[in-house]
C-alpha cells in the first residue's frame, strides 16, 4: 500500500513540475516571439490555464488585483504549485 501512495505522489510531483515549467515558458515566451502566432505558446496556455482559471475566478469574485497591470492570478498559482510540490514529499 505504501508503494501505491509513493507512485501517486511521484506522479503528482512530476505533473506539477511539468505545469510549473509550462508556466515559466508561458511567462517568458512573449518577450521573444509574437504569442498570437506561436503554437508553443498556445500549448503552454492549454496546459496552464486549467490551473490559473480557478485562482483568477476567485480573485475576480473578491475584486483583488483588478486594476493592476500584473497578472496576480498567474503569480499566485505559481506560488501555490510551488508550495504544493514542496509539501508533497511530506505526505
Amino acid at each position: 500500500m505504501q508503494e501505491f501512495f509513493y507512485i501517486i505522489a511521484k506522479t503528482v510531483s512530476i505533473a506539477l513540475e511539468v505545469v510549473s515549467f509550462a508556466m515559466i515558458i508561458r511567462m517568458l515566451l512573449p518577450i521573444f516571439i509574437d504569442p498570437t502566432e506561436s503554437r508553443i505558446y498556445a500549448i503552454t496556455c492549454f496546459v496552464t490555464e486549467p490551473f490559473i482559471a480557478p485562482v483568477r475566478a476567485i480573485m475576480v469574485r473578491l475584486n483583488i488585483g483588478q486594476d493592476s497591470p500584473i497578472d496576480w492570478a498567474f503569480s499566485i498559482t505559481y506560488i501555490l504549485i510551488w508550495l504544493l510540490s514542496g509539501l508533497l514529499p511530506a505526505i
